[in-house]
């Protein structure tokens, strides 16, 4: 019961905020550096995410493995630098994922 009461008071903070910062301080009403800047968030959030998960994988991993996985996070960072399209940078990493995890090696 602690437990439920407890994710439901978070999932109620969590909500509060996102709405306090939606209609008390919407991005129109922030400086101009500052919108500029929350164009730049997601894909910061993905890469910090990105890393912290390839790191964790490597570290773990026999070498070959952790080269495999190097070279695959490098190659979709290429590929997600040089196009500028997200969708396409995650579409290539779910079928790097499929790849990796379910051909024998």
């Amino acid at each position: 019961m602690t437990a439920m009461l407890s994710m439901l008071l978070l999932g109620a903070v969590s909500w509060v905020f996102r709405i306090a910062f939606v209609t008390l301080l919407p991005a129109e009403r922030l400086p101009a550096r500052l919108q500029t800047g929350l164009e730049y968030l997601a894909p910061a959030v993905l890469a910090a995410i990105v890393a912290v998960e390839l790191s964790s994988l490597v570290r773990d991993a026999e070498p070959l493995d952790a080269m495999v996985l190097l070279a695959a996070g490098s190659v979709i960072g290429l590929v997600a630098f040089h196009t500028r399209n997200l969708s396409l940078a995650c579409a290539l990493g779910v079928g790097v994922v499929l790849i990796v995890d379910y051909l024998p090696w």
